[in-house]
């Protein structure tokens, strides 16, 4: 009565024996890949993959096969390997993947991307390497395969391609990054409204640069950065607005002095084109009330243009500023006088040729300077042809 449970037993005894032979006779995947095997250690495991694909260590070591052969590769031949690697790191955590696994594959990942990252860093600071900036973007490019997320990566591509002169790839990296970033970093916006004022797009510009949020008057080329997009789109307005305090506080910059006479010049145009218009529609009271307003900004012009040159009296594109602020607004007040009503047309006229006076000699200083300039030249003939004018008819 004991002979079937026996055999029974036995049964499973040599069932349980014939699978546990079976395992020991599968090739060791380690030992293939302790020796450099990776051919034979990658058709192993493909086979074993195509039979139970729910097998995560075996996609974290074909993985780490990939990235063997990557290494040995040149860098812009790697990207079929890093495409693989980071497939079959998302294939392990979607067959279950325990703790151990996904950390090693967090770091598998982290390392493989670090060391692309920093190879882009090398070649870019490397001035000996005549494709520098081609080897640097092939390498953020690998490394991006590995991590689509890592935003240092897309910041580093973004200044490469800049530099190649690919300003639309370097736009679209950043904006890339954008879109990983939880919380976007004031320099990133910066970086995009730089890019965007280099394409001539003032209005993307000046979009970014006031996403950055930041205090302007703590951060100069942000500050700059927004003017110059204000300026470049028209609106002088708004980069008046940023420029008054920065001035105040930054007094004996003579650069941002000079910006800030010519952006008061420009909002001081328009008001007088207002000034032309109540002329226009007769109306005295609104006239005279812009004719005030127009004075008191044209003074604050030229009061900055004047102490920016005050702080630098050898630079040229002061003298020049000043020269076309007294030039371009007596123009303007001569046409004024057409449509002015009679008993302002002196006064429009008189402050016309002071400042015809004042043009005339910044114009002789710049020649006195460069003799040879003919648009000083021009300009300066011109001016003394409406000077003599001037004389001939009071007389």
């Amino acid at each position: 009565m004991t002979i079937p449970n026996f055999t029974r037993l036995t049964g499973l005894l040599l069932v349980a024996g014939f699978f546990y032979s079976c395992g020991t006779s599968q090739v060791n995947i380690d030992e293939l890949l302790a020796n450099n095997n990776y051919q034979q250690a990658m058709e192993e495991i493909d086979s074993r993959l195509s039979e139970d694909p729910n097998q995560p260590q075996l996609y974290i070591q074909r993985a780490q096969i990939s990235a063997a052969l990557a290494k040995d590769t040149e860098p812009e031949l790697r990207t079929e390997f890093y495409t693989n690697i980071s497939n079959d790191f998302e294939s392990a955590i979607e067959y279950g993947a325990n703790q151990e696994q996904g950390a090693t594959i967090d770091s598998l990942r982290q390392q493989y991307w670090k060391d692309e990252h920093n190879a882009g860093l090398q070649d870019f600071d490397n001035s000996s390497i005549s494709n520098r900036y081609t080897q640097a973007e092939i390498h953020f490019q690998n490394a991006l395969i590995l991590r689509s997320d890592a935003i240092s990566s897309y910041r580093n591509l973004s200044v490469t391609q800049f530099n190649l002169g690919n300003i639309d790839d370097a736009i679209n990296s950043l904006e890339t990054a954008l879109s990983y970033a939880e919380n976007p970093s004031a320099e990133l916006y910066e970086n995009l409204g730089y890019l965007y004022l280099e394409i001539g797009n003032p209005s993307e510009a000046a979009h970014y640069y006031e996403l950055a949020n930041t205090d302007v008057s703590e951060d100069l080329n942000l500050a700059f950065g927004l003017v110059n997009a204000y300026i470049s789109n028209g609106d002088s307005e708004s980069a008046v607005d940023i420029l008054e305090p920065l001035v105040e506080e930054n007094p004996n910059n003579a650069d941002l002095r000079n910006v800030y006479g010519t952006q008061l010049y420009e909002v001081n145009s328009e008001i007088l084109e207002d000034l032309e218009a109540a002329y226009d529609n007769n109306n005295s009271i609104l006239a005279e009330q812009i004719m005030l307003e127009a004075e008191g900004m044209g003074e604050s012009a030229e009061e900055q243009l004047i102490e920016a040159f005050k702080r630098d009296t050898s630079n040229i594109e002061y003298l020049e500023s000043l020269a076309v602020f007294y030039n371009n607004l007596s123009a303007q007040y001569l046409s004024l006088q057409n449509v002015a009503f009679d008993e302002d047309k002196e006064v429009i006229r008189n402050k016309a040729f002071t400042l015809i006076d004042f043009a005339i000699d910044y114009y002789e200083r710049l020649i006195n300077i460069d003799p040879n300039n003919e648009e000083y030249t021009n300009r300066l003939d011109v001016l003394n042809q409406l000077k003599k004018r001037q004389t001939s008819s009071s007389n």
